[in-house]
């Protein structure tokens, strides 16, 4: 009854005979590409019914049922002669297949790769809503060749770190010429997925260096980089010795050395990620800067003024040693005084200047005194 099979599907085969017979059964008959349920008559034995089911994969256009006459009888015990052939009929019962293959397997920061959804046979129905993306989205499938072949680009998505990664068809979405709809799943070849960039943090251990002194400096990145240089440093104030990383790219160590002669309270050393690479070939963006640190490394200095500068018999002068910056530790046993003595030294403002009264030796006459 129904010349064309797809899977699924079954048909009526009705066995009609010029006369009632009998001694008929499906022993009598040649089935191809299926099984048939038990042949039966509601009228007396002219006219026999079955139920053909087509075997699942298979896909054959040429088919007939084919009956022995010769297994069956009249009610005169008449043996009917030769063969009958039913009608041809067609069986598709081939449910589509697909393999999925993603051409980069390892995708890094503005890659993407074209992805290849190739189906056993044509099908329709075939759209991305048949598709898991994983971390990433997927262009439209399209296919040029009538539809076995189909390809779409993947883009992943950014800042993503996975090595695990599947495409995932869903085959009960497709169904091939036949009207036959794929069953289960399947999945793409695995694929990683690195499009995370490296980041770095920078801390200098001492944030106050004074003259003489140094500080650890130390760059962490979010995982291990090449490429990495002094050249990528700009160091504010000071030197750097060269960068050294002892466990693989990850913790950088080197030593600050301040300009000597400085006084500044602002510094940072400043990274260029520009310039770094994780394993994966993804650069770094931007820039980092550390903490900030306090170099002080410029000695202070001091001028002595005698307001005085020609001194007779009973008189004295005030001296007054000005530093260029406050600083402690200063008395008198810092200065030496020429036939004279000073009285004690001593500031009113936190020790950047300082005063005290000279007295001139009796009875010395010197053009050339200095404090």
């Amino acid at each position: 009854a129904d010349p064309t099979l797809s899977a699924g599907e079954t048909s009526l085969v009705t066995i009609t005979f010029s006369e009632a017979v009998s001694g008929f059964d499906n022993s009598d008959l040649s089935v191809p590409n299926g099984t048939l349920s038990a042949v039966s008559s509601s009228d007396g034995g002219v006219t026999w019914t079955a139920t053909f089911i087509p075997t699942v994969g298979i896909n054959d256009t040429t088919n007939l049922i084919t009956l022995n006459n010769a297994g069956v009888t009249d009610i005169a015990g008449n043996a009917g002669v030769g063969v009958s052939n039913s009608a041809n009929f067609t069986i598709d019962t081939v449910l589509p297949t697909a393999t999925v293959v993603v051409a980069d397997n390892a995708l890094s920061v503005g890659e993407t790769s074209l992805v290849t959804i190739t189906f056993s046979e044509a099908v329709s129905g075939f759209s991305n809503a048949d598709l898991t993306i994983a971390n990433g989205t997927l262009s439209a499938v399209s296919s040029s060749d009538g539809g076995i072949t189909w390809t779409a680009t993947f883009t992943p998505t950014n800042a993503i770190t996975d090595t695990t990664n599947l495409i995932t068809l869903d085959n009960s979405g497709v169904v091939n010429g036949s009207g036959n709809a794929g069953v289960g799943a399947t999945d793409s070849n695995n694929f990683a997925i690195d499009t995370q960039r490296p980041t770095a943090t920078i801390v200098v251990a001492n944030d106050a260096l004074a003259l003489g002194q140094t500080s650890l400096v130390t760059i962490t990145f979010s995982e291990a980089v090449s490429g990495f240089s002094n050249a990528d440093l700009n160091v504010a104030n000071g030197t750097l010795s060269a960068v050294s990383s002892n466990d693989g790219g990850l913790t950088w160590t080197a030593t600050l050395t301040p300009t000597a002669g400085i006084n500044d309270a602002s510094n940072v050393i400043t990274l260029d990620n520009t310039g770094i690479a994780d394993t994966a070939g993804n650069t770094g963006s931007g820039t980092t800067a550390s903490n900030n640190y306090v170099i002080d490394s410029a000695p202070p200095t001091a001028t002595i003024v005698l307001s005085d500068t020609t001194l007779k018999p009973g008189e004295t002068s005030l001296v007054t040693i000005t530093f260029s910056e406050a600083v402690s530790g200063f008395d008198n046993a810092d200065l030496s005084v020429a036939n004279g003595t000073l009285s004690a030294v001593s500031s009113s403002d936190g020790g950047l200047t300082w005063t005290a009264t000279f007295t001139p030796t009796a009875g010395v006459t010197g053009a050339s005194n200095l404090i």
